[in-house]
C-alpha cells in the first residue's frame, strides 16, 4: 500500500506511504491516491482534507527510476493522469490541506501547492528541480506558483531551479504556516478541525468561485446572482442564524 488513511473528526488524513523512495510518486502511488479522492468526493462525511508523507519527507516528486517512460504515448498518457490527480485535489470541495515535512520537490511541490493550505515544518522545503533536470515543469505548478506569488517570482524560481527554506516560503507565499516539526501535525490538524465545522455549502462555493483565479468585479456579482439564493434557503443558514442568535456552535449539514 502506497496511502494510508484515516478519518477523525471529519477529518480525513491521507499519508502518501513509500519512504524507502521517500515516498516518490510512482504509477501504484498515482493510482492509489486518485482512488482516495474520489471516496474523498463521495464521502458527505469528510469535511477537510490533511495530506502528508510519511516519515519526515512529504514526496520527492516523480519517480524518477521509471523515466523516461516507453514512448511518447505513454508520456502523454502519464501526464494526463498527473492532470487528473491533481484536478482531482483542486476540485475536492473541502478545504484542503498539504503538511510538509522535509521535502516536497517538483510533481510534490505540485501536489502541496494544489492544496488550499500549505504547513511547513521550520526545517523543510519546496524544491523545484525542473530546470536542473532538463524537463518543465508538471503536475499544473506554472499554474498554482504564479498564483500564490506572481508571474515574476513563479518565473524566478522554475527558471533557476531553486529549492525555497520554509522561512523562504512563508514570506513570500508559498507557505501559510510553519511550525517546528514536533508541533506541525497537530496544529495542522487543529485548523483542518476548525474549518471542517464551517457551513458546507459556504465553504464548496469559496472555493468554486476561486477556483479558476482572481474573478473581475463583475464576474463576482454573476456568481453571487446566481448561487446566493440558494444560501438564503438552506437549512445551513437557518441553523447559523439560530447559532448566532444563540451564540452558540452551529451543526451544519450541508443542506
Amino acid at each position: 500500500m502506497f496511502i494510508e488513511s484515516a478519518l477523525d473528526d471529519c477529518v480525513l488524513t491521507i499519508v502518501l506511504n513509500d519512504p524507502a523512495r521517500r515516498n516518490a510518486m510512482g504509477a501504484g502511488m498515482r493510482d492509489e491516491l486518485a482512488t482516495a479522492l474520489d471516496r474523498v468526493n463521495a464521502d458527505g462525511s469528510v469535511r477537510a482534507l490533511v495530506v502528508r508523507g510519511a516519515a519526515g519527507n512529504f514526496c520527492s516528486g516523480g519517480d524518477l527510476t521509471a523515466m523516461p517512460p516507453e514512448n511518447m504515448s505513454t508520456a502523454r498518457d502519464r501526464l494526463a493522469q498527473v492532470a487528473c490527480l491533481v484536478r482531482q485535489l483542486c476540485g475536492l470541495p473541502i478545504p484542503t490541506f498539504a503538511v510538509v515535512e522535509g521535502a516536497a520537490a517538483g510533481l510534490g511541490a505540485s501536489l502541496a501547492l494544489a492544496c488550499d493550505y500549505v504547513y511547513m515544518a521550520d526545517d523543510a522545503r519546496l524544491m523545484f528541480p525542473f530546470s536542473r533536470l532538463g524537463l518543465l515543469p508538471d503536475g499544473g505548478i506554472l499554474h498554482s506558483l504564479a498564483a500564490r506569488i506572481g508571474i515574476s517570482k513563479a518565473r524566478q524560481l522554475l527558471l533557476e531551479g531553486r529549492t525555497v527554506g520554509a522561512e523562504e516560503c512563508l514570506r513570500l507565499g508559498l507557505a501559510d504556516y510553519c511550525h517546528p516539526p514536533d508541533q506541525l501535525a497537530k496544529e495542522a490538524a487543529a485548523s483542518a478541525g476548525n474549518l471542517a465545522t464551517r457551513a458546507p455549502l459556504s465553504v464548496e462555493g469559496v472555493k468554486r468561485a476561486l477556483a479558476g483565479g482572481l474573478p473581475s468585479l463583475e464576474d463576482a456579482f454573476v456568481f453571487e446572482h446566481r448561487d446566493q439564493p440558494a444560501c438564503y434557503f438552506s437549512s445551513d443558514f437557518a441553523e447559523g442564524k439560530r447559532a448566532f442568535a444563540q451564540r452558540g456552535i452551529p451543526a451544519f449539514t450541508g443542506l
